[in-house]
């Protein structure tokens, strides 16, 4: 896995670098302008374009500077604006040495009236946590005006006005194209609207070693080779690939548990079973001859008979998924209260079996089932009585806390999904796109993440495995169709 960073934990790996390593900051500085430099020259004829450094005051100014210099080595000549005031003792001396080996360089104090076709952002990296304001609000409206006009942008570390940590927007902010991320990727840079800001994020080594920024990192995100299914042995049968219970499907909405179920199998599963209301028998086997179906009266109270045949359920599978297409109903109440009390599997909770446990928190609060809830914003909004805004802006603390209040695997969905354990893990889903954004594609994941729950994979590694293995179906779905054609179908059908 590839560790994630906050600001602070990216400051505290520098500062133990530097202190307890021996690495000095210049030698820092120094690397970090040269990946930059290296990002510059792959992207463009640097040669041939009229560019500007705009700098900021503190250390990311000074990478700048060092950037400049570095420039000026290779006879590309660069102009360089000093945002702000007193310089940081870095900053500053960068700034002494350039001028002391290259006095002919162009240093303003101000910003430029006239245009440069390549502009390096170096105004703040990942120290900002205020509203970016006066001549650096300034700075941030000339470099995204002349981005409108063509101009190419690439910042140093992090967009300066984006949150590091969070990925929010501090008042104005730059609108890169390429964003160099030194030493680690930044949650900023993954999670919205700083994703969108950050543009193509290329991550570079300066030096602080990986085990520095493993020992710091409490968020993660998968390499794509860890993006697979478990390796299938030649003597194997089907049950030893999992056998899934899917709890879905009132009267009318037989396609949620048809798209859960087939998800399932397409994952890998070795059996499914689909526990849907009477209704559904015929529609759901002629879909899906591949899965067992057995069947409930969603218009009766759930007696002895109906829990003899959900015990049976639970005795045969390894997981149980509950929730598309299940309605609110009293019945549905009823199927929920008894699989968390009784399953002694697994469980994964989608859709409406979450509006459920939103008008009734004590169902999930008593139970003491291995769970792993997937809402979206909204649905943890019902759940935990948060605005969806709020949420959005604070999908990790949102996701953690609901996590450790408790005890379940907490999938929060939005344009990036974050999975978080009760223990405090988080993983940041970056596959995935905006075709997925479609009636069913929530369905198809609580279909994948069961099945790979049943094979016998820890519920968080499970679920963050679903959510990447998702994502890249939708992807290729994408690929092949285009946004606007996609349906939650065409997602399966690309699960690899």
């Amino acid at each position: 896995m590839i560790p994630v960073l906050t600001a602070k934990q990216m400051t505290d790996a520098d500062r133990y670098t530097q202190e307890e390593l021996g690495l000095s900051q210049p030698v820092l500085m120094e690397r970090a302008a040269l990946s930059a430099y290296s990002v510059i020259n792959e992207l463009a004829d640097v040669k041939t374009l009229r560019t500007l450094i705009v700098c900021g005051p503190g250390n990311n100014g000074g990478d700048g500077i060092a950037l400049a210099r570095i420039m000026c080595e290779r006879d590309i000549r660069p102009a360089v604006y000093l945002a702000g005031g007193k310089r940081s003792e870095g900053a500053a001396s960068q700034l002494d040495i350039l001028k002391k080996i290259y006095p002919d360089v162009e240093i303003r104090d101000e910003l430029p009236s006239e245009r440069y076709d390549l502009i390096i952002d170096a105004l703040f990296g990942i120290s900002l946590n205020r509203p970016v304001e006066g001549v650096f609000e300034k700075a941030v409206d000339y470099i995204n005006e002349s981005h409108r006009m063509g101009a190419m942008v690439i910042a140093m570390d992090m967009p300066s006005g984006v949150d590091a940590s969070t990925g929010q927007l501090l008042g104005a902010a730059v609108m890169a194209d390429t964003t160099v991320a030194f030493a680690s990727f930044k949650a900023g840079h993954l999670l919205f609207p700083g994703a969108m800001y950050s543009g193509e994020v290329v991550l570079k080594d300066i030096g602080i070693p990986e085990s520095v920024l493993d020992a710091r990192a409490d968020i993660h995100i998968f390499h794509d080779r860890e993006i697979s299914l478990p390796a299938r042995s030649p003597y194997t049968n089907k049950g030893s690939y999992g056998k899934v219970l899917i709890i879905a499907g009132s009267k009318g909405m037989a396609g949620a548990a048809i798209l859960c179920a087939e998800a399932a199998l397409r994952s890998g599963s070795g059996m499914v079973m689909v526990y849907t209301d009477e209704s559904n028998r015929q529609i759901v086997q002629t879909a899906l001859p591949e899965a067992i179906v057995t069947t409930y009266n969603g218009e009766k109270k759930q007696d002895a008979s109906a829990r003899k045949a959900l015990d049976d359920a639970f005795s045969w599978c390894d997981t149980v998924a509950i929730g598309p297409g299940l309605s609110k109903s009293d019945s549905a109440k009823e199927i929920l209260s008894y699989t968390l009390e009784h399953a002694g599997v697994p469980i994964v909770i989608d859709a409406d079996a979450l509006n459920i446990i939103a008008s009734d928190a004590g169902i999930l609060a008593d139970s003491s089932a291995d769970v792993i809830i997937t809402p979206h914003v909204g649905e943890m909004s019902r759940l935990t009585g948060i605005a969806t805004e709020e949420i959005a802006k604070h999908l990790i603390s949102t996701a953690r806390d609901f996590s450790k209040s408790y005890g379940v695997i907490t999938v929060l969905k939005d344009a990036r999904t974050v999975i978080t354990s009760a223990r405090g893990d988080v993983m940041i889903n970056i596959n995935g796109n905006n075709g997925m954004a479609t009636a069913g594609s929530g369905d198809v994941l609580t279909g994948i993440i069961a099945s790979v729950r049943g094979r016998d994979i820890d519920s968080f590694t499970a679920a963050s495995l679903g959510c990447a293995l998702h994502g890249r179906a939708g992807d290729a779905a994408k690929a092949a169709l285009g946004a606007d054609h996609m349906i939650a179908g065409d997602i399966i059908k690309y699960i690899r």
